[in-house]
């Protein structure tokens, strides 16, 4: 059974909310586990979640607080990454040979110290053998950026918050609360630095210079990965783009977090037209690549890909990409060793037989470039030709994601609506003398049916404005006259 890992650690590369998020979901995981209804599972030998491949392109995904935690079933049902998954992940990429290029697409505020350095260190380790690029559409801070920082290109969308640069530490001191639960903790150490940093005795000055170091050599770390993955100094990064600073859109651009301010559909279209050039440079990449992805084969014939990918074997993977032409450049064995020993009659003939071979490759030559001239045009008609449905279907996905938040968005106001209405229909029934209904297995159409109707007879009965209506028309007409009263008025009139 796998055993889950808790957030013992005290430094942390992201936001104060994403490490409190963790904290809450690692105690509900715990009392969970204890009260037996959670139990984490092995996973078994499957695809990464995190992982999708389409023509060539590997779309890793990274989202939500980053955890140095494998478990998981539990990191998806929490909005969590892991960074073992991660690192599988990459894993399973770099030995895919459907796989050309590996798009790291993130969307999160950082995580994890441990084990964010052995991830991002995988990414360089890969990006020996395929290509690796960075997007976010969304936030790209702390842990995330480290992460993202180490692909050979970084892109994000115009609105993407990208940087946060720098490292936290928080220290929970609860001896207060358990004095007034009535707990006393007493601590025994031997050796003086030993737990200074424990939750259950007032932090000392040795205690939080402790954690203050490991808080610098962390961000140090931090700053010196950024700044080789980016091509700056130390002195730049520190001062321009760390620092904790956030950065959106072109300002990202301009202090070299990130190299441009584009889309997502647009990062993978350009990826996909580099991975259908025909230059010679891709091709020899091409080659290194399909060499380097080779899988052990055992004596039954089968396949069986590597489970685990080192250093060692990245580096073997790299070494032996280039391909051995020692033999095709071997020299005949049996060349003739002096030129003036030939008979002449004998040289007339291999003159000649010479004269005959050369005419032969020029017109076996001409054929090769005639053959290689149609296919590379039929190879462009088809680059074309696939780069247009490509298109289309970037269109086709786009106007379906359009389609798919609109109808989020109405499926968020029918439910409530619904309840509206019914309960309105309710009122009114019981306003003319019927019993409630339950309306909750009605389609909100046959629902508003219901209600049309039900208002038709309601209105039929209670006229609209209802008794203020009717008291506020009687007040408005004119009261009659009295008639002993208009006789004094008339008399009066009539006597001037």
């Amino acid at each position: 059974m796998i055993v889950p890992k808790f957030i013992e650690d005290r430094v942390w590369a992201g936001s104060e909310a994403s490490l409190k998020q963790v904290l809450a979901d690692q105690d509900i995981r715990a009392a969970r586990i204890a009260a037996g209804t959670y139990t984490p599972r092995e996973e078994e030998d499957r695809p990464s979640r995190l992982l999708e491949v389409e023509d060539g392109v590997a779309v890793l995904s990274i989202s939500g607080p980053l955890v140095n935690d494998d478990d998981a079933l539990w990191n998806q049902m929490t909005g969590k990454t892991g960074y073992p998954e991660i690192q599988a992940a990459l894993v399973e990429a770099a030995m895919d040979p459907e796989v050309k290029h590996v798009l790291l697409n993130i969307d999160s505020g950082g995580g994890q110290v441990s084990g964010v350095e052995d991830t991002g260190n995988l990414i360089r380790q890969v990006q020996q053998v395929k290509p690796v690029t960075t997007y976010s559409g969304g936030n790209m801070y702390s842990a995330a950026y480290w992460l993202g920082s180490t692909a050979g290109e970084v892109h994000a969308a115009k609105g993407t918050g990208v940087g946060s640069i720098g490292v936290i530490a928080t220290h929970m001191e609860q001896s207060e609360r358990l004095k007034m639960d009535g707990i006393g903790v007493t601590v025994i150490r031997a050796g003086k630095y030993k737990a200074l940093t424990n939750s259950v005795e007032k932090l000392s000055d040795e205690g939080k210079a402790i954690i203050e170091a490991d808080v610098q050599a962390a961000y140090k770390d931090f700053v010196n990965h950024v700044a080789d993955s980016r091509g700056k100094s130390y002195e730049y990064t520190d001062t321009v783009m760390a620092q904790g600073r956030e950065f959106r859109g072109q300002a990202a651009v301009e202090v070299g977090l990130v190299d441009s301010i584009t889309t997502f559909d647009a990062v993978v279209s350009n990826i996909k037209e580099k991975l259908m050039d025909t230059s010679k440079s891709f091709m020899d990449n091409r080659g290194k690549q399909s060499t380097a992805l080779r899988v052990e084969t055992h004596g039954d014939g089968n396949s069986m890909p590597k489970k685990t990918l080192t250093e060692a074997d990245i580096a073997a993977l790299a070494a032996g990409a280039s391909l051995d032409a020692s033999a095709s450049n071997a020299q005949p064995a049996d060349e003739p060793k002096d030129d003036a020993a030939v008979k002449p009659e004998v040289s007339a003939e291999l003159e000649k037989d010479e004269a005959e071979g050369e005419k032969a490759e020029v017109k076996a030559e001409s054929k090769v470039e005639e053959k290689v001239d149609a296919s590379a045009s039929t190879l462009k008609f088809m680059a074309d030709q696939l780069k247009a449905a490509q298109d289309e279907l970037f269109a086709a996905r786009l106007a379906l994601s359009k389609l798919e938040d609109k109808h989020a968005d109405l499926a968020a106001v029918v439910g409530p609506l619904k309840d509206i209405a019914a309960k309105a229909i309710n009122n009114m029934r019981v306003a003319l003398n019927s019993s409630p209904m339950d309306f909750s297995a009605l389609g909100a159409s046959q629902i508003l049916a219901d209600h049309t109707a039900m208002a038709a007879n309601f209105e039929s009965k209670f006229k609209v404005g209802g008794v203020a209506a009717v008291e506020v028309a009687v007040e408005g007409k004119k009261k009659p006259a009295n008639p002993q009263h208009m006789a004094r008025v008339n008399a009066a009139r009539h006597s001037k």
